[in-house]
């Protein structure tokens, strides 16, 4: 099987297409490249500059030409001028162009523009120019050489400029951080304050990945790997991911220029950075049949697939488009701050936030109509870990393990982590123990609602560390957890303008939706609610849309992200 997929490789690339030549800015680097400290108790001063100390910004420029090329650069800050000079780039290789300048831990936005005169004839202008923030966490791509080459043979596809690796991984740090900027939520007013860097490419041969194997390699159901730990000894950078040539099988499609198209935008791959700074899988929160991996013996609870979903919508849910507000706070928890238990997936301190609980809590238990459930009979079934090797694994026997009765305010105290036997929230390899099934008796009718310690995170976040309250609706309708499909325009559509008509599909149950817009780097703003499946909006730029469906007894669902370019205003000039 490996010689034929070997052979197939080699056919593939045999058969590229011959290219023009170009230049582009890869990547900003900045030196001196400093470790992350191992277990840091002070990780936002650890392992960054010294205030005031001298940094060198580097930005590397990659060369497909056959001769040097004599260009124009110019670096600007915040969008002024700060320096202007000439280079020559070396043919078919990566040329640093270098700017000294004094360390601040004051964000900043630092671009290069390239070949400022237009004085070479390319393939693509439009990938001359890069911005970066200053203060970003800093992230590493390893990609396989085979992996490498089929994005310089075909990201031309796609129409858009585009036209090697370096293009499409700066695309998903752009989107990451416009992710980041777009993250607003009661406890997130400002978003989630970091910003990702791209401090290093390195390319390596097919097959090399990863380069310092971890010791459990691929003992978690092919997990690590070289795309999940493609170098667990460098620790310059705070997230790294890799990619292998065997990944090609997956990019197929080379010119659909779609946020489902991993070739065109990736937000995947920002999901699995998402593991690598510590997030866990929200997805796991939910419950239900999944052999071999979940298993419910609650007598009265359906044998389907799936029982509850969890409402919390987002990037480590399956909605990798928009961070979820879970997410979001716990990336703040720790915003500022380098790597400090590994910078690969997963992290040593993967999920370290889950065992955040208010030292005791309080469950006001309601029917779907909203009615107190006084005097009523609570048994809680707690998740059984460590039963089968499959990522999450959970168990949920017919036995209960506490025992208790709400009063006559329909409510119960069930201590500070009703969810394990030994208090220990987890979410990993073999075991979830994240949520717990609540069964409910009154008046000889059985409910059933499902106990997520997700919402004790929350309040003890919210600053309730001693005591929270919390609402549990016992019986409640099977809500799903996905929004309303986009229907037009397209991803990165070009609108006329300046009204441009946004339109989506039906959602079942739906009374009504928000229909919502940010630019780039711009907080979320909310333009109305409608019953209708279409918006008109005077919009300008590139923009952001999604819309949010609500119902009468499930929490809002939205939809994944679009994004268009409304040309009253004038293009943005990079392609990152």
């Amino acid at each position: 099987m490996l010689r034929f997929r070997a052979l197939a490789l080699l056919l593939l690339l045999a058969a590229l297409p011959a290219l023009a030549n170009d230049l582009t800015v890869g990547w900003i680097s900045r030196s001196p490249e400093l470790d992350y400290v191992w277990n840091s108790s002070n990780p936002r001063v650890e392992g960054w500059p010294a205030e005031g100390s001298s940094v060198t910004w580097r930005a590397h420029v990659r060369s497909w030409f056959d001769a040097p090329q004599d260009i124009t650069y110019i670096w600007r800050l915040d969008g002024r001028e700060l320096a202007r000079g000439d280079a020559m780039i070396a043919p078919n290789a990566t040329t640093q162009i270098e700017l000294p300048q004094a360390w601040t831990f004051v964000r900043h936005r630092l671009s290069i523009e390239i070949d400022a005169g237009n004085r070479v004839a390319e393939e693509s202008e439009t990938n001359n120019a890069l911005e970066v923030f200053t203060d970003a966490l800093s992230a590493g791509f390893w990609v396989e050489r085979s992996f490498y080459e089929w994005h310089r043979a075909h990201q031309q596809d796609l129409g858009i400029g585009s036209t090697s690796f370096e293009n499409w991984a700066q695309r998903i740090i752009e989107l990451y951080n416009d992710m980041a900027a777009m993250a607003v939520f009661a406890e997130t007013p400002n978003g989630v304050v970091d910003r990702w860097r791209l401090q290093k490419i390195v390319v390596v041969p097919d097959g090399a990945l990863p380069l310092v194997p971890p010791p459990d390699l691929r003992s978690r159901a092919g997990e690590p790997n070289g795309s999940t730990h493609p170098d667990m000894s460098d620790r310059s950078v705070d997230l790294e991911i890799g990619f292998q040539s065997v990944m090609l099988s997956e990019y197929a499609n080379t010119t659909e220029w779609s946020l489902a198209n991993p070739f065109a935008i990736a937000p995947v791959f920002i999901h699995e950075l998402g593991h690598a700074r510590y997030l866990t899988d929200v997805y796991a929160f939910s419950v239900g049949h999944n052999p071999p991996g979940r298993k419910i013996d609650v007598t009265g609870v359906p044998k389907l697939l799936d029982v509850y979903r969890t409402p919390e919508q987002g990037l480590m849910n399956r909605d990798w488009s928009f961070i979820d507000r879970y997410s979001a706070i716990a990336l703040n928890r720790i915003a500022g701050a380098r790597a400090t238990r590994g910078n690969y997936n997963d992290p040593e301190n993967v999920g370290a936030f889950l065992n955040d609980l208010p030292a005791q809590n309080r469950l006001t238990i309601r029917d779907a109509g909203g009615n107190l459930l006084r005097n009523a009979s609570v048994d809680i079934h707690q998740a059984i870990p460590f039963e089968v090797n499959a990522w999450y694994a959970a168990h949920w026997d017919d036995t209960a393990d506490l025992h208790l009765q709400t009063d006559d305010n329909g409510q119960v105290l069930v201590g500070r982590s009703p969810f394990a036997p030994d208090g220990r929230v987890m979410n990993y390899w073999r075991g979830s123990t994240t949520t717990a099934i609540v069964r409910v008796e009154k008046d000889g009718v059985v409910r059933f609602g499902y106990l997520e310690s997700r919402l004790f995170n929350l309040a003890y976040w919210r600053g309730d560390t001693l005591f929270a309250d919390h609402e549990l609706v016992a019986g409640a309708p099977y809500c799903a957890n996905r929004g309303p499909l986009l229907a037009s325009p397209s991803w990165d559509a070009p609108e006329p303008g300046p009204f441009v008509t946004l339109q989506w599909n039906a959602l079942d149950g739906a009374t009504s939706y928000r229909v919502y817009t940010a630019t780039s780097g711009g907080p979320p703003h909310l333009h109305g609610t409608t019953t209708a499946l279409t918006l008109t909006l005077p919009l300008a730029g590139r923009t952001y849309w999604w819309v949010e469906a609500t119902f009468a007894l499930c929490t809002p669902m939205r939809s994944d992200l679009g994004r268009l370019n409304v040309q009253n205003r004038a293009k943005r000039r990079a392609v990152r």
